[in-house]
Parts: structure tokens; C-alpha cells; sequence
């Protein structure tokens, strides 16, 4: 077999090799503790969010939510209520216009169920409450999780060896927005959002395939050099 050919047999098995894992979710950790700080939920649909209010349209799509600081785990009985500060990046568009980007930050209190005295399992879960504020090009704003229905989920570790534990973990969120310092909240008209948590980086089959086209388009160059 020629060189040429080898490149271009080497990439397709390459592509074929690589690309079933890019659709695994959740995490690799060697820290079982939750929330997972080493992992971000995002929304596998394009529009996250639609909030109606004040003569206003506002669409947010691909959200990236993600656990910075753990401030307290709290057991409850059998349950473990979770206090943490999160960070929220997403795109926003208002009344049609263009999609431009939006960040905000703040606390965020979780419920794990059956979670005490248990690393490995899988627990029901429910964000109890979720305050972030935060700058876009059109304002301040403000997004809460609703205070009247409950926004659940489920998130199972696994102990994986090699001191590794995988943890997959999504919510199915309610939220609501305001744009006037919480005087008044536009809530989600398309909720509950599910959120799903996924590495933070490029997992590795991504870079495996860019890795492999790379390698072809050198085995092209050479063919034409």
C-alpha cells in the first residue's frame, strides 16, 4: 500500500475510532463531592429559555452553568442540601434582533436525596433555589429558579477505578427573569429547561478527530508537495 493511501485509510479509521464518544455525558472526577466543580451543565436544545413580558421577546440559548466554590454541604437526615456560588454564561436575543453574550453570577442551593453517608449511587435531586444577576449589552438582569414549582433532576456517581469516579447529573429547571431589580418576573414560557453536566473542555474523541484530520491534511500535502 502506497503512502497516500495509508494517510487517507489511517484517517477514516481515526474518524470512525473517535466518534462514538463524543456523545457520552457526564464526568470523569477524582472528586466525588457534590456539586461537581470540574464539570458545567449546559441545555441540549438551541433555545434554553423564553421569557414574555413588558413588550419584550427574550430568548437565551446555550447556557453553560457551572459550580465555582462550594460553601456548604449540610445533612438533613438521610438528604444533603448543597450551598454553592455558580457562574452562568449564555447567549441572549431580544425581540429578534442579533444573539450577543450575557453573564451573570451568584448562589445556588441544592437538595441530593439519599446523598448522607453515600459516595457511589444514584440520587433524585431538586434545585431549591437559584439567584444570579448579572450585565448584558441590554441591561442588568436577574434570573431565579421559580419559587413555586420544582425543579428537579437526578445525578448518579460511579466509582470507576484508578481513583476516578463518574458522575452524570441533569435538572429540569423552571426559571424567571426580571429586568428591574426583581421588582417583576417574566417566567420561562417554554419550561422546564433540562440542563445536563459535561466536561468543561473539549472531550477527549474531539480532539482525537481533530488530531486525525490534521493527520490526513498533512498526508495530502505531502501527496501534493
Amino acid at each position: 500500500m502506497n503512502k497516500s493511501r495509508s494517510y487517507v485509510l489511517f484517517s477514516v479509521l481515526g474518524v470512525l475510532f473517535c466518534a462514538g464518544p463524543t456523545l457520552a455525558q457526564g464526568i470523569n472526577t477524582p472528586d466525588p463531592v457534590l456539586p461537581p466543580l470540574d464539570g458545567v451543565y449546559r441545555t441540549p436544545d438551541q433555545v434554553h429559555a423564553q421569557f414574555n413580558g413588558a413588550g419584550l421577546t427574550i430568548i437565551l440559548q446555550k447556557p453553560e452553568h457551572q459550580a465555582i466554590l462550594r460553601e456548604l454541604n449540610l445533612s438533613i437526615g438521610p438528604d444533603e442540601k448543597e450551598t454553592f456560588f455558580s457562574t452562568l454564561t449564555a447567549e441572549v436575543n431580544v425581540n429578534g434582533g442579533a444573539f450577543v453574550p450575557a453573564m451573570g453570577n451568584g448562589p445556588v442551593m441544592t437538595m441530593v436525596f439519599g446523598k448522607t453517608g453515600n459516595t457511589t449511587g444514584t440520587f433524585q435531586t431538586e434545585m431549591l433555589s437559584m439567584d444570579l444577576s448579572g450585565n448584558s449589552p441590554f441591561g442588568p438582569f436577574m434570573i431565579r429558579e421559580s419559587p413555586t414549582l420544582a425543579s428537579t433532576g437526578q445525578t448518579s456517581i460511579t466509582e470507576i477505578g484508578g481513583g476516578l469516579y463518574h458522575i452524570d447529573s441533569f435538572f429540569d429547571v423552571f426559571t424567571e427573569l426580571s429586568l428591574d431589580g426583581g421588582q417583576t418576573w417574566m417566567p420561562d414560557v417554554q419550561g422546564p429547561a433540562r440542563v445536563t453536566l459535561g466536561p468543561r473542555i473539549p472531550e477527549p474523541a474531539s480532539m482525537c478527530l481533530l488530531a486525525f484530520g490534521l493527520f490526513g491534511a498533512m498526508g495530502f500535502i505531502r501527496r501534493r508537495g
